[in-house]
C-alpha cells in the first residue's frame, strides 16, 4: 500500500505542474522576439556606435529599438532633415517640432496618430527628442565579425554638419562550449542523486535556488542595461525576487512533500521564466548590465538547473529512502 501511493505522488505532482510550466512559457517565450517592437530586446546582431557629435549636440542610439535620442543645447537651433532633404525635425528654444508634411515623418511614424495643427507641430516644449529612424538601420550585406560606417546629416545655424557613427556586428558566442556544459551540469546532478538517493531532494532544492537567482540576476541586468526599460522589465524583476525568495524559503522546510511541491513550481518556473531570452545564445549583442558571458550563464543555469530540479523532485518522491 505505501508503495501504492509512493507511485501514484509523482504522478500527481506532475499532472499538476506540466499546465503551469506551458502556460508559463507561452507568456514570457515571445519576449525574445521584440527586435522590431517598442518593447526592448535583450540580443541582437548589430550593436550602433555614435562617434561624433556637434558642440552642444547628445546623441544616443538605443540598441533594442534602433531608436535615436537626441539633445541639444536650448540656445541652439538644429534642422534634422528627411531621408529626401526635406525639413524633418526642427529644435529650437521653444521645444521640438515635427513638419508635418514630411514624407519622412509619416514613414518614420513620428507625427501623433490624429495631431492637428499646421504645418510643423511641435511635439515637446524640452529639448530631447527620440524617434526611429530607419536610416540607422544596418546594411544587409554586414558580415559577422565586420563593421560599417552611418552618418545622419543636420543643419545648426545654417551650416550643415553630420552626426556620424558605426554599425558592429559580433561574431556570435560558439554553441558547443555551452551544450558540452550543459550537458555535463546535467550528468553530474543525475549522478549525484543515484550515488546519494537520500539526498535528492536536498540536490534538487538547492539547484531551484541556484535557477531562481540566476533567474532573478539575469532579469534585474536586462532592465538595467537597457537604455528605455518599461514597466514590465521591473514586474519580471519583482516577480524573479519572489521566485528566489520562495527558493530559498524551500530549503528550510522539513514536510518533504511540500518541500518537493514548492521545488518543483520554481525549478520550472524559473526555467520558463528564462526561455525569452535564449536568444542570446545566437546573437553577437546582449543588452544587458552584466557582460555578455555573464548573462549567458545566468540564463543557462536558470533553464538547465531549474528543469533539473523540477525532474529531481519529482523523481525522489518515488525513490527517496526513508518516505
Amino acid at each position: 500500500m505505501q508503495q501504492l501511493v509512493h507511485v501514484r505522488a509523482p504522478t500527481r505532482r506532475a499532472r499538476h505542474v506540466l499546465p503551469l510550466i506551458v502556460a508559463f512559457a507561452a507568456l514570457v517565450a515571445p519576449a525574445g522576439a521584440e527586435a522590431h517592437t517598442r518593447a526592448p530586446a535583450v540580443a541582437l546582431d548589430v550593436l550602433l556606435r555614435v562617434t561624433h557629435v556637434p558642440p552642444g549636440v547628445r546623441a544616443e542610439v538605443i540598441d533594442g529599438n534602433r531608436d535615436l535620442r537626441l539633445s541639444v543645447d536650448s540656445s541652439l537651433r538644429l534642422l534634422v532633415p528627411g531621408l529626401i532633404g526635406e525639413p524633418l525635425l526642427r529644435f529650437s528654444p521653444d521645444g521640438v517640432w515635427v513638419n508635418r508634411r514630411s514624407p519622412t515623418a509619416a514613414a518614420d511614424r513620428i507625427v501623433p496618430a490624429g495631431a492637428r495643427g499646421g504645418s510643423w507641430l511641435r511635439l515637446t516644449s524640452g529639448h530631447t527628442l527620440m524617434w526611429h529612424d530607419h536610416r540607422l538601420a544596418p546594411p544587409r550585406s554586414l558580415r559577422a565579425g565586420s563593421t560599417a560606417p552611418w552618418s545622419l546629416p543636420v543643419v545648426i545655424g545654417g551650416r550643415t554638419t553630420v552626426l556620424t557613427g558605426s554599425f558592429e556586428r559580433p561574431r556570435p558566442p560558439a554553441a558547443w562550449p555551452w551544450i558540452v556544459g550543459a550537458l555535463a551540469a546535467v550528468v553530474i546532478a543525475a549522478g549525484l542523486a543515484i550515488r546519494v538517493p537520500q539526498a535528492r531532494s536536498l540536490e534538487a532544492g538547492v539547484l531551484a535556488a541556484l535557477a531562481a537567482l540566476a533567474a532573478l540576476a539575469g532579469s534585474a541586468g536586462f532592465a538595467v542595461g537597457d537604455a528605455i526599460t518599461r514597466a514590465g522589465s521591473w514586474f519580471e524583476v519583482g516577480a524573479a525576487s519572489v521566485l528566489a525568495a520562495a527558493a530559498l524559503a524551500s530549503l528550510a522546510i522539513r514536510d518533504r512533500s511540500v518541500r518537493g511541491w514548492v521545488t518543483t513550481l520554481v525549478g520550472a518556473v524559473a526555467a520558463a521564466f528564462s526561455l525569452g531570452a535564449l536568444g542570446v545564445f545566437w546573437h553577437g549583442v546582449v543588452i544587458s548590465s552584466l557582460p555578455p558571458a555573464a548573462a549567458r550563464l545566468t540564463i543557462a543555469v536558470a533553464v538547465v538547473g531549474g528543469l533539473t530540479a523540477a525532474v529531481l523532485s519529482v523523481a525522489s518522491d518515488e525513490r527517496e529512502p526513508g518516505r
